[in-house]
Order: structure tokens, then C-alpha cells, then sequence
């Protein structure tokens, strides 16, 4: 058998298992949305495999976001994972920079420092978050939910963006000092837009994980005004999981949209992030 035939039938293997993985993932996808999309009675007929006999999507997410707090959990995470992602970046951007193309002094020691908040496992913070929240008066308020995901999410942005200033010639800033760029000038103007991708990998990563917080929504905040998504999508499943299952499918497929949106508004930027952060 030649080199190039021995190539194709690789090619043809690995295409043939990444398409039965994408089926596989997919069949779950589908067969939500098309009970998401029945009317309870349809659904009450017993056969979760069978085309809805009327498209009742619509009709059932307008239900959901009647129902409960999903919709103010909607506003909540949306503000919770633009704000929080966003200056999550911002200040883990100026550190990355700080550390590699300004050089300071310790610059590694302050890199641990900072990715050392991602050693532990997260549910090792609830415990002293929900006593130093009650205590400081930040427990079940906007600011208090809004301050813990920036803080949670900075050390992967540093750690990421770091790495991908590391790779950038350190000529182009030498060239921006020459030409009388000072600091900030050389952040916002020649650093700035070559972190375009990475940036685009890390709002997304960064907004989904926000996004799907249910433990530190339920352990942080306790009023509608305040709670994510999640935690009012766990609140639904307690009480109409029986009397509205086609609603609860239809606010789960509800509360999937804004991430799958996301990755498609940004998917060039995101595979050239990818791309770069694996060279990286």
C-alpha cells in the first residue's frame, strides 16, 4: 500500500470518528429542543422520540421566563459574565504587560502570586467567601456577585495572556519607546490590538463559566434581583418539573443560547486565539 493511500484512509478514519462523535453529541441537543417544543399534552403522550405534533418553542420560553426568576436571572448572569469577563481581562491584560514587556522587577514571583488563586478547588472558598460576604456586607447585592467573578477569573486570563505576550518580539516595543510612546500609549496602542484573539478565546471561555455558575449563585445571593441564571434554572426544576416539564426544557434550551451566539459572533477570532494560545 503507497504513503498516499496510507494518508487518505487516516484522513477517511478521522473523518468518519469525528462525524459519529458530532452525531452522538448532537442527538441529546436535538431530542431537547424537540420536547422543549412540545405542548404538555403532546408531551404527556409518552414518546420523547416523536416530532412535536405543534412547535410550541416560542410559546414555552415565554412560559419560562414567566415563570420563577428566570428572567431576572437572564439580566443577572448577562451583566455578571459582559462586566465581569470583560474587566477580568482588562486587569489581567495590564498585569500580563506589567509583568512581561515592562519587566518588573519579580515579575515571575508576581505571576505565581496571581496564578496561585487557581491551585485549590474552588469549593474550598465557599466556607470563608460566605462569612467574609455576610460580615463585609457584600452578601446577595450586585457589587459582592459582580467583585468575586472578576477576582475568580483573573488568574487564567493572566496566565494565558502572559504566555501569549511572551511570544510577541520584544523589537515592536522598543521601536514604540523610540517613536515617544510611553507605557499606557504602548498598551492601548500597540499591544492592545495584537490581543485581539487570545482575548476573543478568553471572553468566551470566561462568559460561559460565569454563565453556568449554580454553586457560588446559590451560596452568595438568595433574592431574584440578584441570583444568575442557574440558580433560578435549578429553582424551576424543583417546581415545575412536574406540572411544566415542556417549560423547564424550554428555558434550559433558553439559557443555552446566549453562549452558542457568543461562539459564533466571535468564532474567527476564537480558532486564531486557540490556534495561537496552543503555539504559545
Amino acid at each position: 500500500m503507497s504513503d498516499v493511500k496510507r494518508i487518505r484512509i487516516g484522513q477517511w478514519t478521522t473523518y468518519i470518528f469525528i462525524s459519529l462523535l458530532a452525531v452522538f453529541w448532537a442527538i441529546p441537543v436535538i431530542l431537547v429542543v424537540m420536547n422543549a417544543s412540545k405542548s404538555l399534552a403532546d408531551f404527556s403522550a409518552g414518546n420523547i422520540w416523536a416530532f412535536p405534533k405543534t412547535f410550541q418553542l416560542g410559546l414555552n420560553m415565554m412560559d419560562a421566563l414567566r415563570m420563577g426568576s428566570l428572567g431576572n436571572g437572564l439580566m443577572n448572569s448577562l451583566s455578571y459574565g459582559v462586566l465581569g469577563s470583560g474587566i477580568a481581562i482588562f486587569l489581567a491584560a495590564m498585569a500580563a504587560f506589567g509583568i512581561v514587556i515592562l519587566r518588573l522587577k519579580g515579575g515571575f514571583y508576581w505571576f505565581l502570586l496571581i496564578y496561585s488563586g487557581t491551585i485549590f478547588p474552588f469549593q474550598m472558598y465557599l466556607v470563608p467567601l460566605f462569612k467574609g460576604y455576610q460580615k463585609l456586607g457584600l452578601y446577595d447585592t450586585f457589587g459582592g456577585m459582580l467583585l468575586f467573578y472578576i477576582a475568580i477569573t483573573i488568574p487564567f486570563c493572566v496566565f494565558l495572556l502572559r504566555n501569549y505576550m511572551t511570544t510577541l518580539p520584544y523589537e515592536i516595543v522598543e521601536a514604540a519607546q523610540l517613536d515617544g510612546f510611553h507605557s499606557f500609549g504602548i498598551f492601548t496602542r500597540i499591544i492592545g490590538p495584537l490581543l485581539l484573539p487570545p482575548i476573543s478565546v478568553l471572553f468566551l471561555f470566561q462568559f460561559t463559566w460565569i454563565w453556568n455558575d449554580l454553586v457560588f449563585g446559590m451560596t452568595l445571593s438568595r433574592s431574584e434581583t440578584v441570583r444568575p441564571v442557574m440558580t433560578g434554572l435549578a429553582t424551576m426544576q424543583g417546581i415545575y418539573f412536574r406540572s411544566g416539564v415542556t417549560t423547564l426544557l424550554a428555558g434550559i434550551v433558553l439559557t443555552s443560547l446566549p453562549t452558542v451566539l457568543l461562539f459564533f459572533v466571535l468564532q474567527r477570532n476564537f480558532i486564531k486565539g486557540m490556534l495561537l494560545s496552543v503555539k504559545s
